[in-house]
């Protein structure tokens, strides 16, 4: 019998595949006819079942999203009814509450005036000045409560029209996702104009390859990328970061800073100094709970790039500077901690000195 043509192929020489080595050609023919045909009969039986898996997850994806909008909007609805009730309760109580101390202070004084005048009509006089002081001082009290109950309700009404205005944002945030990375890299544009504010600040965020902002300040050039994630940033963003930072376009940057909003960064360090190019670089964490790191972050480049002769490729400097950008955040978030700690020692103490007041008002028996 003549022997078929052979024709020479290459397999990985793998474990699971290694008994077919040793079958006689024709059984690796047969294996081979065999393992076609499975593949091609399999193949469209596979993508039938992919498509209908598909169509049910959107399906249900779908049904879900339209019971939680509708949810939303019953919650909205009772929150505007409620705002509406309670503004009305305080107007009448407001007006309930002037008018009776109105009336007490009357009753006193007109009590008072009795009892002087049956004790002695000469000095009648005395006692009608007495009683225009007092009341002109009643009067200006009960202004003075009254403008301070309506800073109160003004106050109200402001943080309730915040509390709406944060609430449709993010539902409006959860039907469109694109919206919230846009909102980030306009609050730090914002947050960059305010603390740089003769610094020349461009938006680069829709061309390729430049970062979302370069920012030209003080002498240095700097590229900052954003990211406003729910989770914390992937190696793939930083690899791209990476990528624009050896971009020969980017030869005129001095530094780059790679900026996570809300969230941590994948395999990075807050304020985490490293060397990319000869480019100065550096990892900032939940940047929106304190914008003004990126005020130290810029000064340390500042710092940097100053030094005349200085070889960023040297492995000892490179340390030396990564342990000084672990110190300044650092030292920067104790520093914050006792502000804030001070901060809400001062807010106890004019709330315990607020409690004081009320206590004396009530020994005098009036209300405050």
């Amino acid at each position: 019998m003549e022997e078929p043509n052979v024709v020479e192929t290459y397999l990985p020489d793998e474990e699971s595949i290694e008994s077919f080595f040793g079958l006689s050609l024709k059984d690796k023919l047969t294996v081979v006819k065999l393992g076609l045909t499975f593949f091609n009969d399999g193949q469209g039986k596979l993508a039938e079942w992919q498509n209908q898996d598909a169509q049910t997850i959107i399906d249900d994806l779908k049904q879900r999203h339209t019971e939680e909008v509708d949810i939303l909007n019953q919650k909205l609805d009772k929150a505007q009814m409620w705002v509406k009730e309670f503004e009305t309760d305080m107007n009448s109580k407001q007006a309930s509450l002037i008018q009776t101390a109105v009336e007490a202070k009357k009753a006193s004084f007109s009590s008072e005036i009795e009892t002087l005048r049956n004790r002695n009509e000469g000095l009648l006089s005395n006692l009608q000045l007495i009683q225009g002081e007092l009341y002109e001082k009643h009067m200006a009290d009960i202004s003075r409560r009254d403008k301070d109950h309506e800073a109160k309700m003004d106050a109200l009404r402001k943080e309730m029209a915040e509390m709406q205005s944060t609430y449709e944002s993010r539902l409006n945030r959860s039907i469109n996702s694109t919206l919230k990375g846009a909102d980030g890299e306009e609050v730090v544009l914002g947050k960059l104009n305010m603390m740089f504010p003769t610094a020349d600040i461009e938006d680069t965020h829709a061309q390729p390859h430049r970062g979302d902002f370069i920012l030209r300040y003080d002498g240095i050039t700097i590229m900052i990328e954003t990211k406003n994630y729910s989770r914390n940033v992937q190696k793939a963003e930083i690899d791209k970061f990476y990528r624009d930072i050896d971009n020969p376009a980017n030869s005129d940057l001095q530094g780059a800073i790679f900026v996570s909003m809300v969230t941590g960064i994948c395999n990075k360090e807050d304020f985490q100094f490293e060397v990319r190019n000869g480019i100065p670089v550096l990892f900032m964490h939940n940047l929106c709970q304190n914008y003004e790191a990126m005020l130290i972050a810029i000064k340390f480049f500042k710092l940097v790039l100053d030094q005349d002769g200085l070889d960023l490729s040297s492995k000892e400097i490179k340390d030396s500077f990564k342990n000084v950008a672990s110190t300044l955040k650092r030292n920067f978030n104790r520093q914050k901690s006792i502000l804030d700690k001070y901060h809400t020692e001062q807010l106890q103490l004019i709330s315990t000195q607020q409690a004081n007041v009320a206590d004396l008002f009530t020994v005098v028996k009036q209300k405050y």
